[in-house]
């Protein structure tokens, strides 16, 4: 009868195919690792964050509202900020209603529910201006933290000579005095006479004040400025 090989049957009569395999499968294995670590690298770049230990009753990594990449915090005891991730933008703010939760959660998506205090319009951008010139951006979402009084989001924005990274603290605690919400935001990596302008609903609505507290329309170097809804 006819013997047929199978690669996959170890056979003591051959000890050289035995070793073989072994060192077939030592040299593919180095490979393999390094393949899981790059695909693990290239994930937490895209901002890929499902791993991290968030508090799901502060944040909702859920889209909101039918908007594809998006997510919720919520600050103070009621308060939600909804963002766009894919345009770096909030893309509303409301408030829960008494003694209900804000938002109402079906299978992996999010509605949110209350009273609308900001929504943004279509074509919301960020806009970099330099040498009296506004340049668009391309967005890239880096990622999400959670500290032990806020959370920070980070953005890589685009355009033809450069990078700029905008990051974003959204604090738990409620807003005091006549402010409703407040982020703080800044822009790293500005060239010399460059500015970050605010979206045009963030102008019309929001108050945005330097580390001085004065108010200005664009943000400047590399502190962090106030973002404030009235």
């Amino acid at each position: 009868m006819r013997n047929i090989y199978n690669p996959l049957i170890l056979r003591e009569s051959h000890p050289a195919r035995h070793c073989s395999i072994i060192g077939w499968f030592s040299r593919l294995f180095p490979a393999f690792l390094f393949g899981m670590l790059a695909v693990v690298m290239t994930s937490r770049a895209d901002g890929d964050d499902r791993e991290l230990p968030f508090d799901p009753a502060k944040i909702s990594r859920l889209s909101l509202d039918g908007i594809p990449r998006s997510l919720s915090i919520r600050q103070g005891s009621d308060i939600w900020l909804g963002y766009d991730l894919e345009k770096a933008v909030v893309c509303k703010v409301w408030k829960a209603p008494k003694n209900k939760p804000g938002l109402m959660v079906k299978g992996f998506k999010a509605s949110s529910v209350g009273t609308a205090w900001f929504q943004k319009k279509k074509g919301e951008a960020w806009q970099l201006k330099a040498k009296e010139k506004k340049i668009p951006l391309t967005v890239r979402y880096l990622g999400c933290t959670q500290a032990k009084e806020h959370f920070e989001l980070s953005w890589e924005l685009s355009h033809p000579d450069g990078m700029i990274k905008l990051s974003e603290r959204i604090p738990m605690a409620n807003a005091a005095g006549k402010v409703r919400v407040y982020r703080e935001l800044r822009a790293e990596s500005l060239k010399a006479g460059g500015s970050l302008i605010l979206p045009p609903a963030y102008r019309d609505t929001w108050v945005l004040t330097n580390p001085e507290g004065k108010p200005v329309k664009s943000l400047a170097g590399k502190a962090w400025h106030k973002l404030s809804l009235p």
